[in-house]
C-alpha cells in the first residue's frame, strides 16, 4: 500500500506540469517580438507611405498574412497606410503591418521587411509633393483668371475667346493679356501708316503674332517654326 501511493505522487509531480509546459511553449513560440518590440514598431501605425524608386527593391506584399500567402508588387508612387499589426499567433508566428493602398486594396507585409525597405524603397513623403503643389496653384491661378474674365463687361465672344485662351480680332492689349498672358516681346511698328495709326506687334511662344492697331488686335497670324 505504501509503495503504491508513492508511486501516485511521483506520477503527479513529474506529468502534472506537462500540460501548463505545453501552453507556455506554444505561447513563447508566437510570441516572435516582445511586448516592447511590438510597442516600438507600432509608431508606424496610422501613417501613410509611398512606394518609390531604389537601389533595393519594394517589397512585395502578401494577400495574406502568412508566408505562404500569394504576393503582388504594387506599382512605383503609389501609397499605403498602416492599420494594424497582425499574427504572432501559434498559426501565424511572424507579425504583419495590414496595409490599405489608395486604390482600396488591401495587402500584408512583415515587420522586418517593412524595417528593411524604410527610408529606401518605402518613404513617408509623396515624391509627387513638388508637382502637385505646382498644379494646385496653377488651378488656382487658372479659377481666379477665368472669374476675374467672367467679371468684366467685354463683349461675350471675347470673353469666351479669352476663357479658351485664344486671341480674336478686335481684342484690346488688356483682353489679350486676360486670355494669353504676357507676350515673350513686343515690337512697335515703325514702318506703320499714319492713316492706320500706331501698330505693335506681340510674339508669344509657338510663333504665334498679334499685331494691335491702335490698341485693337488687327491680325492673327501664326509663324512657322525653322525645322533646319
Amino acid at each position: 500500500m505504501k509503495v503504491s501511493y508513492f508511486k501516485k505522487v511521483v506520477a503527479v509531480i513529474f506529468f502534472s506540469p506537462l500540460p501548463f509546459l505545453a501552453t507556455f511553449s506554444a505561447t513563447f513560440a508566437a510570441s516572435q517580438y516582445t511586448p516592447k518590440q511590438l510597442e516600438a514598431y507600432g509608431q508606424y501605425v496610422g501613417k501613410t507611405y509611398w512606394i518609390v524608386e531604389h537601389e533595393i527593391k519594394p517589397p512585395a506584399f502578401l494577400s495574406a498574412p502568412a508566408s505562404a500567402a500569394p504576393a503582388f508588387n504594387p506599382a512605383l508612387k503609389v501609397s499605403f497606410e498602416i492599420k494594424e499589426i497582425v499574427g504572432g499567433t501559434a498559426q501565424t508566428r511572424e507579425h504583419y503591418y495590414r496595409v490599405v493602398f489608395d486604390s482600396g486594396k488591401e495587402g500584408f507585409l512583415s515587420l522586418g521587411s517593412f524595417l528593411e525597405h524604410f527610408n529606401a524603397s518605402l518613404v513617408t513623403v509623396d515624391p509627387d509633393r513638388d508637382a502637385k503643389a505646382k498644379l494646385a496653384k496653377e488651378n488656382e491661378a487658372e479659377t481666379k483668371r477665368q472669374a476675374w474674365i467672367r467679371a468684366q463687361r467685354w463683349p461675350e465672344h471675347v470673353k469666351e475667346a479669352a476663357l479658351k485662351k485664344q486671341p480674336v480680332l478686335g481684342m484690346s492689349t488688356k483682353e489679350a493679356k486676360a486670355a494669353l498672358g504676357d507676350p515673350k516681346r513686343a515690337v512697335l511698328m515703325k514702318n506703320a501708316s499714319f492713316l492706320l495709326g500706331a501698330q505693335e506687334q506681340w510674339t508669344y511662344e509657338g510663333g504665334l503674332v498679334l499685331t494691335f492697331t491702335n490698341g485693337l488686335v488687327t491680325r492673327i497670324q501664326t509663324l512657322e517654326k525653322n525645322t533646319e
